[in-house]
């Protein structure tokens, strides 16, 4: 579809039926829409977002339900471990009192032990003393010190055989804490894991929902349509701009610049070089090929509102460049379409445009009798004669971007102008 066809396109929407809901769209003054043309379209794409949206939400809620029951899994073996230490604490203050009682009963025997041994002593000195005569009462005395330190030695071995039950038992707390160490450091593992596990869905639901809202920031009702033998074309729209007939134009990504970017001029083969002198203002060429936009339209849209301008350039080497400004505005028909403004640049083509800020459009070269077809004969030219080989031109009318080149006019390859709102 051709730019000069596209306003025939336009007269016969507004000569339909549903002619004053175009009416109502262009009621605006700040703003522009785009307006699919098919209900049955856009009917479908609106089914085809809600499955999708409809889809992102149940997965998002899915992720958060796990998140929740791994969160609580986390809480348990937290509750788990917390009884664990409590109970490692216990056990260790039982097995410091055994340690204590077991340290005073030994400590006890053995004053009784030296007792006895002491008492054994005496008994012998006095059975010595007493030899040969009336020995009877040391005798007896003797006998009941046996008997005492017989029951004295019963107790000792009684207390012996508690020391060695409760020998028994330390080293079955001992083998208890060490399985329940284990157990702990299992469980730490597990939480560690598990904590990971937390953190790569709380990234995931972070980036879910950065796609949801980038997915749905982007699904508005500016619905696509195909036009008949232009399939090809990635994005075709109808723009609606305030007191302005509806026209149609293409929008492209730039994977290092973001989307909606509007397409307002393409040079790749010179197939519009006959006819664009005398349609510099309505536009010319074709959608899928080489394309002006027209002064008239830049005016209105740079003017409704603050736009953005995106060049790309390629040479006959296959290098290509880029230059970015900010604030793109070209004036009415009064003051020929002058540049206006064009903002802060950026890029890596080198700022060859901004010398034309305050030229008219379309400006005659006294010296060569030809015009530019461009705001002045400065430092560039892109809609000028197309080369089909790397030159160097000798007059202003070609296509060329001198920064990019040390300062020399040398034909490129191809070059495209986009432009879009500034957010």
């Amino acid at each position: 579809m051709k730019p000069e066809d596209q306003n025939n396109f336009s007269q016969k929407s507004r000569s339909s039926p549903d002619s004053s809901t175009e009416n109502n769209l262009s009621s605006s003054d700040s703003e522009m829409e785009f307006v699919g043309t098919s209900a049955q379209g856009i009917l479908k794409h609106r089914n085809k977002d809600e499955r999708k949206i409809s889809e992102l939400k149940r997965k998002l809620a899915e992720t958060e339900i796990n998140l929740k029951a791994q969160q609580e899994k986390g809480s348990m073996l937290e509750n788990c471990i917390k009884d664990k230490d409590d109970l490692i604490k216990t056990l260790q203050l039982s097995i410091d009192l055994v340690s204590q009682t077991k340290e005073m009963t030994i400590q006890k025997l053995q004053i009784q032990i030296m007792d006895l041994q002491s008492s054994l002593d005496l008994s012998r000195i006095a059975i010595k003393d007493n030899h040969g005569g009336n020995c009877a009462p040391a005798h007896d005395k003797v006998v009941k010190e046996r008997k005492e330190l017989n029951m004295e030695n019963g107790k000792f071995r009684e207390g012996n055989d508690q020391i060695v039950e409760i020998e028994k038992i330390l080293k079955s707390k001992d083998a208890e804490i060490a399985r329940l160490e284990f157990k702990i450091d299992e469980s730490k593992l597990k939480i560690v894991k598990l904590e990971d596990a937390v953190k790569a869905k709380d990234e995931k639901i972070v980036k879910m929902k950065e796609i949801l809202s980038e997915y749905n920031g982007n699904n508005k009702d500016d619905d696509e349509f195909v036009f008949l033998g232009f399939s090809n074309v990635p994005s075709i729209k109808l723009v609606t701009l305030p007191n302005f007939e509806p026209f149609a134009s293409v929008f492209e990504d730039i994977p290092s610049a973001g989307r909606g970017w509007m397409v307002i001029q393409r040079r790749i083969d010179g197939s519009f070089d006959d006819v664009i002198n005398s349609k510099l203002k309505q536009g010319c060429g074709d959608l899928g090929g080489e394309f002006w936009l027209g002064l008239e339209k830049l005016h209105k849209m740079t003017t409704n509102r603050r736009m953005e301008l995106y060049i790309q350039l390629v040479d006959f080497d296959n290098v290509s460049a880029y230059a970015r400004y900010d604030h793109f505005v070209i004036g009415d028909a009064k003051e020929n379409y002058k540049l206006l403004c064009l903002g802060k640049y950026s890029g890596n083509a080198g700022d060859a445009f901004s010398s034309h800020i305050n030229q008219a459009f379309d400006v005659l070269n006294l010296f060569h009798l030809e015009s530019s077809k461009w705001w002045g004969t400065m430092n560039c030219n892109l809609n000028g004669i197309y080369k089909k080989s790397k030159i160097e031109l000798l007059t202003p009318d070609g296509i060329w971007w001198g920064n990019w080149n040390l300062g020399k006019r040398i034909s490129l390859k191809s070059c495209k102008m986009l432009i879009r709102p500034m957010p």
